[in-house]
């Protein structure tokens, strides 16, 4: 059976203010940041076999319209702002701001402010992901100056009001980083979000609580 999203984070995967890894995009210069991304879209590129043309088709479409209505947050708490890609909608805090540094046109979405981040991938999958699926590459760049190992823990069902399925993982590197992400697919549509935060336990659970898919 899948967990209630309101159970998260457990309090045994509360992120900790102390091992918060703050942005440091400013130690990165212009040219370094358009390389981050070319090289991104250029692994992309040779991962993705030929058979998947055509979701990754789907993909760019969705992503396309990433201007356009969707659906809104399940709440959007005062403090608070909407985020929407056209599939998915989730809150964060006002003070945050689109992170360009780490965010592009092949999929990754990044809001941030000075108490933490919450880093998105948007893709699209013919089938629905299982409790052992592998998380994007990007989350080895979110809040990081350079791209850092990171473990994933087994998913853990959730529901997601909007998706046909959902995972919740918790995510960590050896430098003491716990975030929780998760990971949904609608079959509707295609599309797959995985969501990584990395912030106060409160501000992690009210921005996983406002998930919603269309």
């Amino acid at each position: 059976m899948s967990e209630p999203l309101p159970g998260l984070p457990e309090p045994g995967d509360a992120l900790s203010g102390d091992s918060l890894e703050l942005r440091r995009s400013q130690d990165l210069t212009p040219a370094e940041r358009v390389l981050r991304r070319r090289n991104r879209r250029l692994l992309a590129l040779v991962a993705i076999p030929g058979i998947l043309l055509g979701v990754g088709a789907l993909a760019a479409s969705l992503l396309a319209g990433s201007g356009s209505a969707g659906p809104r947050p399940l709440s959007v708490p005062a403090g608070y702002q909407a985020v929407n890609d056209t599939v998915f909608a989730y809150s964060v805090p006002s003070s945050w701001s689109k992170n360009l540094a780490y965010s592009d046109d092949t999929g990754d979405l990044d809001f941030s402010g000075v108490d933490g981040w919450a880093g998105e991938y948007l893709a699209a999958r013919g089938t629905p992901p299982g409790a052992d699926n592998a998380a994007p590459a990007s989350f080895a760049d979110f809040g990081q100056n350079r791209p850092t190992p990171f473990q994933i823990g087994p998913g853990i069902p959730v529901t997601i009001p909007g998706a046909t399925v959902a995972y919740r993982h918790t995510v960590s590197r050896p430098s003491g980083f716990r975030g929780v992400a998760v990971d949904a697919w609608q079959s509707s549509t295609g599309a797959e979000l995985w969501i990584l935060v990395d912030a106060p336990p409160a501000v992690a659970s009210t921005i996983l609580q406002s998930l919603r898919g269309s």
